[in-house]
């Protein structure tokens, strides 16, 4: 089985700073905090496609005050297109889609964290979303 990306969107883009913070500029030290608050995979057996749905949430505190300083969220779409579509079944397809296609999606979505915080006068924000293993098999442990 191959995957092959065909397109992203965005919707339900929010982006905010706080630009009456009063904070020192020479001590500037922003912390982030990134949540992907869902995760939902679609299957179109119409286009054979499957479609990764993330609810993407970011906020950033300036360390001198401890208060939001900029939040950015946005619903996120993921399109793939699959060979041998037809023969899987619709879990099998998620399944796959979760363990081959998830970490495209994530960086995906840091170039476009990247991109949209870097259209003002702030720093950029460069999300670092670990890796971890991805698993949908279930795994049975012998007693």
């Amino acid at each position: 089985m191959n995957i092959s990306y065909k397109f992203f969107y965005i919707n339900n883009l929010t982006y905010k700073f706080d630009q009456n913070n009063g904070f020192d500029v020479n001590k500037f030290s922003e912390a982030y905090n990134f949540n992907i608050k869902s995760t939902v995979v679609n299957v179109n057996r119409n286009n054979s496609a499957a479609l990764i749905e993330l609810e993407i949430a970011l906020d950033t505190k300036l360390e001198s005050i401890g208060k939001t300083f900029r939040s950015l969220s946005f619903d996120f779409y993921y399109g793939y297109q699959m060979e041998d579509f037809e023969e899987l079944s619709d879990e099998d397809i998620q399944n796959f889609i979760i363990e081959n296609g998830l970490a495209s999606a994530v960086s995906a979505i840091k170039d476009v964290v990247k991109n949209i915080t870097s259209i003002d006068y702030q720093p950029t924000i460069n999300i670092d979303i670990p890796k971890f293993p991805i698993s949908t098999s279930k795994q049975v442990e012998d007693n």
